[in-house]
């Protein structure tokens, strides 16, 4: 199996214009071919590899402290409904992992409409830090992916025609989300492992830890600490993604299709399951909530009611359809 190319993009931070137009111009090749790509020479790079093992230290805490920061969707008692910590261990699931959310500092808000602020929530944090300075690194964090996240849409978005101001003013003000993702291996008894082996086999036989998808931001960035991750093709084949040293790979999400108007097509990815506990930071790139979910060559202001069409009524609706969600989050109007 062929594995998608590593595109180096430090001009996008400090180079000329030829220079830009150059990764431009390969990150679209790379779209195109392969549906997705690597990144590495970023700021930060250097630094990558020692940074997403240090935040990952999170899982090092014991379940309790994990819990005292969990959402409402696990634990009732919670302090918050969209940031927070989340675990999925009941041997039915499909999903073994675990996760923790955070968000902006200073979220934005969305549309006045009952439950929007539930997607502007501040961030929760464990009371003791796994490491000293482990708070500050994932701010900082985020704030770098925010940063190199931007430059990967505004240098594809470039590549297919579209400008750069159409992007900002959708895309300025969201509240991008940074996720920790824990996959331990389940002890799981032989009816268990017989159910999972039925649930997560994929067509060729594959024994996959996370299934075929596009995930819904603008586009994301993942960090995996051993191979496993493979995305699909235009051509339906699946490219394995390397574990290269302090590179991330990119994938392209729903939303950005949607305002695209298909011109740049969201990569389906998948897991597959090596039969290794597995960690990973993703950084998922979102509008505005009041940013309306359309082609971006259309009218930013939504129709009838002010949050119809907006990507915050798009998350309200998703997450009111979820069963651990339906009774946090109300339907939108």
């Amino acid at each position: 199996m062929s594995e998608l190319q590593t595109i180096g993009i430090s001009a996008l931070f400090d180079g000329e214009s030829a220079a830009i137009a150059a990764v431009d111009r390969a990150i679209a090749r790379a779209i195109e071919t392969e549906g997705g790509f690597g990144i590495a020479e970023f700021p930060g790079a250097e630094d990558l590899d020692r940074r997403s093992r240090a935040l990952l230290r999170f899982f090092d805490l014991t379940e309790d402290e994990k819990r005292q920061v969990a959402t409402q969707a696990i634990e009732p008692a919670g302090q918050r409904i969209y940031r927070g910590y989340v675990c999925s261990f009941d041997p039915q699931n499909w999903a073994h992992n675990e996760f923790f959310d955070i968000g902006p500092d200073d979220p934005v808000g969305g549309p006045a409409v009952p439950g929007m602020e539930i997607f502007a929530e501040t961030n929760i944090w464990p009371e003791r830090e796994p490491v000293p300075g482990w708070r500050a690194l994932m701010r900082r964090h985020h704030r770098d992916l925010q940063r190199v996240s931007l430059a990967v849409m505004f240098s594809a978005g470039r590549a297919f025609g579209f400008e750069e101001a159409a992007f900002k003013a959708r895309f300025l003000g969201g509240n991008s989300t940074l996720r920790l993702l824990n996959y331990p291996r389940p002890p799981r008894s032989v009816q268990e492992k017989e159910r999972a082996l039925e649930m997560r086999l994929d067509e060729a036989g594959e024994m996959l830890a996370a299934g075929r998808h596009c995930d819904a931001s603008g586009l994301s960035l993942l960090w995996q600490d051993r191979p496993g991750l493979q995305a699909e093709a235009p051509d339906g084949t699946w490219r394995d993604i390397p574990s290269t040293p302090n590179s991330i790979s990119v994938h392209l999400g729903d939303v950005l299709s949607i305002m695209t108007e298909g011109s740049i097509q969201a990569t389906p990815h998948r897991v597959v399951d090596h039969g290794e506990t597995r960690q990973s930071v993703g950084f998922f790139l979102e509008p505005a909530l009041s940013a309306r979910l359309a082609p971006l060559r259309t009218s930013d202001q939504p129709e009838g009611h002010p949050s119809a069409g907006t990507y915050g009524w798009h998350l309200m609706n998703t997450f009111h359809q979820r069963d651990r969600h339906k009774a946090l989050v109300p339907a939108p109007p």
